[in-house]
């Protein structure tokens, strides 16, 4: 298995970076380093409603995923092993045509709360209070959604 350890971030990478045309399949390889690595904090890994519409369409597990994300050297390798096991791919690129259209709400929450926008004006309270129940929800969230 090759080693990742390097390529360990801190945050995961924008909801809107891309892997052959897939969004989100990034950031997840990199949620999956950071769990492998115990470094997730409060990041979900397979328990966010989006984590499981991806890993759904990929038609992978959440705990085979983080293995094979960890064995692979890059997003590309990730995906090509990905196509390997099989999965409808146009299914895939066709909910990744949709995504900012389907998560536009969800969008400046995840920004705001990485730092990629200002917490400016009416954005500064929001993310006050974001601060403020992000553990209890995101441990609620661990509890009661099992993976997939």
């Amino acid at each position: 298995m090759p080693s990742v350890s390097a390529q360990v971030p801190l945050i995961p990478r924008r909801w809107s970076a891309t892997v052959d045309g897939i969004c989100w399949l990034p950031r997840m390889v990199d949620k999956a380093r950071m769990y492998a690595s115990g470094t997730l904090g409060n990041y979900l890994m397979g328990h966010s409603p989006v984590d499981r519409e991806l890993l759904s369409r990929l038609e992978i597990k959440t705990d085979e995923f983080v293995k094979l994300a960890n064995a692979m050297p890059s997003d590309l390798a990730v995906l090509d092993a990905l196509r390997r096991r099989g999965f409808d791919e146009a299914r895939v690129r066709r909910w990744s045509a949709q995504f900012e259209k389907h998560h536009r709400l969800l969008i400046p929450v995840w920004d705001l709360d990485e730092g990629r926008i200002a917490a400016t004006g009416v954005r500064a309270p929001l993310l006050a209070l974001m601060k403020r129940i992000e553990k209890p929800v995101i441990a609620v969230m661990r509890k009661v959604s099992p993976l997939p």
